[in-house]
């Protein structure tokens, strides 16, 4: 029994100073699951009126207001300082405008937004450290969504819409990230994104046509939003899928 135990013992001392002398370290992929809000702001544009004799312009208010953000992110560790992510992730930011007629001022619609980008990022600390601030830069598209109840309601107040809208989008920002143990990390990431404003197909001018207002607003520019998330990471080294056809 005593030799039972000393044995147990011995592996279990040889365990930890393996572990000790060789810390955990970055795996070479990385798959996260995020959560967090999605920040919009509010952009006025001076819209020309025609037809109309009490007014020659007017200007509209388009505020994206704050909402939920999920996610899902790919890494790729090429080596200790760079590293790639591929994501993708879902916000719901409703939409407001202000000012779009005298008999309706206010338009609301529910705003579904789809980011999909591919970013480079580099870490200053190498991947045998735990704790790893990084910067990151990327490009790629949006799609910005209404749904059919709001839409149809926009088009019963006079705004006609496009359902679907499609942008580039230019983002940066920077976060940290913690390997709490061996294969399994949290991030905190911050990041801006930058697109053109979406313009929905709406026309650029109002008009008055048989005393008959008709919305329209100068859309033009570009808008920023914020992005804050939080998430958890798993982490590995290679892919087997030769390994499972062979099984």
């Amino acid at each position: 029994m005593r030799s039972l135990v000393l044995v147990l013992v011995l592996c279990f001392a040889e365990s930890a100073l393996a572990q000790q002398l060789s810390p955990p370290e970055y795996r070479e992929w990385e798959v996260s699951l995020f959560a967090g809000a999605s920040l919009g702001n509010t952009f006025h544009f001076r819209t020309p009126v025609f037809g109309s004799d009490l007014e020659t312009s007017r200007t509209i208010g388009m505020q994206y207001r704050p909402g939920y953000q999920v996610g899902v992110r790919l890494n790729q560790y090429f080596n200790d300082y760079w590293f790639a992510q591929l994501e993708y992730n879902y916000a719901l930011q409703n939409l407001r405008f202000t000012n779009v007629s005298p008999d309706n001022p206010t338009v609301s619609v529910n705003n579904y937004i789809h980011h999909i980008d591919y970013n480079l990022a580099f870490a200053p600390r190498p991947r045998t450290k735990q704790f790893r601030p990084y910067v990151d830069i990327g490009t790629g598209a949006i799609l910005f969504f209404i749904n059919g109840e709001s839409l149809s309601n926009a088009r019963q107040q006079g705004l006609f819409m496009r359902q679907s809208t499609w942008e580039f989008l230019f983002n940066y920002g920077g976060g940290v990230n913690y390997l709490v143990v061996d294969q399994f990390a949290v991030s905190a990431d911050v990041k801006s994104t930058l697109t053109g404003t979406p313009r929905y197909a709406i026309p650029s001018s109002a008009q008055v046509v048989d005393g008959v207002f008709i919305p329209g607003i100068g859309i033009n520019g570009v808008i920023q939003t914020w992005q804050v998330s939080g998430s958890a990471n798993f982490q590995w080294d290679t892919w087997n899928f030769r390994r499972r056809r062979g099984n």
